[in-house]
């Protein structure tokens, strides 16, 4: 099936203009949200509940220096969230499925925007663990500073694609987005890379993202804010937190550095959860208003079902000037 072609999920023949373009996908069916709860609870558990049980428990009940205390605790992080990624990767690039599952015109091996904000992520969370732990003695600051550090390379990207959306350009391609086209807000590719690859929406719902992005100002509007609100206050909050780990003693250092980041991504996940769904129901409300559905091309080429629907939706906001 080619990538270019495959629209099999976007049923255009039953488009309704009157509605938002549908993206034919949910995660209420096949298990999805058992496993969506599972994902986060054992990553949750890995870099969030282990680290300070191990930390506590093994220095104030077994007493051992914090050499060796970090080094269990090092030894530990990482099993999980890699096998995740391995899992990925080969979804992506290596499974007889993979045509299906990575970016509209990507070759086989080329990674989605997912992958390298990901990696970029990891790499600024591992650094300092191991680093702080290979040192003598183990440096306590140094650990605490790995998921503010992960926050930093992560948001980064959602903070400068946020506060420029579309203008930004770089030299190759970004997920479905050709070089050199301005990149959207980084959420718009999050989304399209982990419902494609790990949600096993497949390049159906690539397609059908970018045809409810281009048409949608209200859902423009929601992946450009939850970009800045991820990206400024990750940013922000990142540093505070380093800054309060280097400046504390040791245990509330460590404890503030491993726990309010994900007292951050709790709180910011209900937030994004609750803002999404109003702005999603204000989109159903107000989509006879043409502004609503003012189209924004992304500048990737389009599938004859593509234009269709275009097509149709212009005709509608014709008749409702």
């Amino acid at each position: 099936m080619s990538d270019s072609l495959s629209l099999s999920s976007l049923d255009t023949s039953s488009y309704d203009p009157a509605k938002p373009p549908p993206l034919n996908y949910t995660i209420k069916c096949n298990r999805r949200e058992a496993a969506i709860a599972i994902f986060f609870l054992l990553i949750f558990i890995e870099a969030g509940v282990l680290p300070l049980i191990l930390f506590y428990s093994i220095r104030w009940g077994a007493h051992l220096d914090n050499t060796k205390n970090l080094a269990i605790i090092t030894s530990t992080v990482g099993t999980y969230s890699g096998y995740k990624l391995a899992r990925r990767s080969w979804y992506l690039f290596i499974s007889d499925s993979s045509h299906q599952r990575r970016p509209l015109g990507a070759s086989r091996f080329g990674p989605d925007a997912f992958t390298i904000q990901i990696s970029l992520g990891m790499t600024g969370f591992f650094a300092p663990l191991i680093i702080g732990s290979s040192l003598s003695p183990a440096s306590v600051h140094t650990v605490a500073m790995s998921l503010s550090c992960f926050m930093i390379a992560f948001c980064f990207p959602l903070l400068i694609t946020g506060i420029w959306p579309h203008k930004l350009k770089v030299p190759f391609r970004v997920s479905s987005m050709p070089p050199y086209t301005g990149l959207p807000p980084a959420v718009y590719t999050i989304v399209e890379d982990i419902v494609a690859v790990d949600g096993g929406g497949c390049v159906e719902f690539r397609q059908a993202w970018r045809i409810r992005y281009e048409h949608s100002a209200i859902m423009r509007r929601i992946v450009r804010v939850t970009s800045l609100w991820w990206g400024s206050s990750g940013m922000i909050l990142a540093g505070a937190f380093i800054a309060i780990a280097w400046t504390t003693p040791d245990d509330v250092g460590y404890g503030i550095g491993w726990g309010l980041p994900w007292l951050w991504a709790i709180v910011s996940a209900a937030i994004t959860v609750w803002y999404v769904n109003k702005e999603l129901q204000r989109e159903v409300d107000e989509w006879s208003d043409p502004d609503v559905h003012k189209v924004f091309s992304l500048h990737i080429a389009q599938t004859v079902d593509e234009e269709k629907v275009a097509q149709e939706v212009n005709e509608f906001n014709d008749r409702n000037v």
